[in-house]
């Protein structure tokens, strides 16, 4: 009931019913995606739903954030890409017995393939070819069992951390010959992913179809509210639900988790939900939530000025600052993750929570005054 914390599938998903048909289709037509939306946005909850819960497709999943340089990633990819064949944690079968496993690969038909990956590690390779090894290997895996193996990068935005600085160019000339793989990508660094997939001089421009998530229909999560209280006899005035959901702007993460509070507490007191209650709960839940937002602001306060002009974005007070250090500022900040560029010059603070807290004068009052300041009903 109102689950967060982690990815959600099955009855826990709630539809995103302008997003589901439109992504199917181009799944259907083996039709590269690009899906970009801030974090705790639903990207990750989207896809698991259509892959793990219909099982509709054939897929590898890789978080590409959680590979500390190419060759862990690579090896994530050829271990998944050689269990389609049937041969599990290939990584770990080769470092106990190469001979043994060359017998298995031998065994299953997979010589041209397999035979290639274990001459490239047992010499000095190039991490990059490596990875554009393992990207083959998934390809030519996919061709001999006749499928179309749909291959999800998320956190794409992060591979330009891990190679040299041709490394968009060398993979886009080699996954665009792949006829058995549709790439889906992911990101949660919205500008970053931008500049890869729609600026005209970048080597991923015009690759991959664009879907942008934007937060949870109001109309489709009130109805899911509306059944879920109406169901456990909770009393509740709807334009005050209403009212936060649109503060939070539809955010999956944050809309779940004031619901979430709202129902618990309920539950325990059966108390009635009204503007005064929903209040407290947008108060409790940024507090919760404050470890997180703590360390976002915290990576801001390790470089000069930008924590500064955050603040100044969130409260909308000028700064003084030069030209080139305020806009060196902004790039840096919208990098993060942090703010995104409204209209020339205009920036606004991408999390909701994380402009509540900025805005607080202390902590104290946190759970009601300075969150009726924001007056989030507009």
């Amino acid at each position: 009931m109102f689950k967060y914390g982690s990815p959600v599938k099955g009855i826990d998903f709630i539809d995103r019913t302008k997003h589901i048909p439109i992504f199917k289709s181009y799944l259907d037509n083996n039709q590269h995606v690009m899906i970009k939306a801030p974090r705790r946005f639903g990207k990750t909850s989207l896809v698991k739903h259509i892959f793990e819960y219909q099982e509709a497709y054939e897929f590898i999943y890789i978080d590409i954030k959680r590979a500390t340089n190419l060759t862990v990633l690579s090896n994530q990819i050829l271990d998944k890409a050689y269990g389609f064949v049937g041969v599990d944690n290939f990584i770990r079968q080769a470092k106990n017995s190469i001979i043994a496993l060359a017998r298995t690969i031998r065994t299953i038909k997979l010589e041209s393939i397999g035979e290639l990956t274990l001459e490239l590690m047992q010499n000095d390779f190039d991490e990059l070819e490596f990875f554009l090894h393992s990207l083959d290997t998934v390809d030519k895996i996919a061709k001999k069992k006749d499928i179309n193996i749909k291959f999800i990068l998320d956190e794409f935005q992060d591979i330009i951390n891990l190679g040299n600085d041709d490394i968009l160019d060398k993979l886009r000339s080699v996954i665009q010959h792949h006829e058995n793989i549709t790439y889906l990508f992911l990101g949660s660094i919205e500008s970053i992913m931008t500049k890869i997939f729609q600026t005209k001089t970048s080597p991923f421009f015009h690759f991959a179809a664009i879907m942008e998530l934007d937060g949870l229909d109001i109309d489709e999560l009130m109805d899911y509210v509306e059944q879920t209280f109406d169901r456990e006899n909770i009393k509740y005035d709807k334009n005050s639900v209403r009212n936060i959901l649109s503060f939070t702007k539809g955010h999956p993460d944050y809309s779940i988790k004031l619901l979430s509070y709202l129902y618990l507490r309920t539950g325990r007191t059966n108390e009635f939900i009204d503007e005064d209650l929903c209040l407290i709960a947008i108060g409790e839940v940024v507090l919760a939530t404050r470890p997180y937002l703590d360390e976002l602001i915290a990576k801001t306060k390790l470089k000069k000025n930008l924590f500064e002009v955050l603040s100044a974005t969130a409260n909308k007070t000028p700064m003084n600052l030069p030209s080139s250090t305020l806009y060196n500022a902004n790039v840096a900040l919208e990098e993060m993750g942090l703010i995104k560029n409204k209209s020339r010059g205009e920036y606004e603070i991408v999390d909701i929570f994380l402009e509540v807290l900025l805005r607080q004068d202390n902590d104290e009052n946190l759970a009601l005054r300075d969150v009726v300041n924001l007056d989030y009903k507009k």
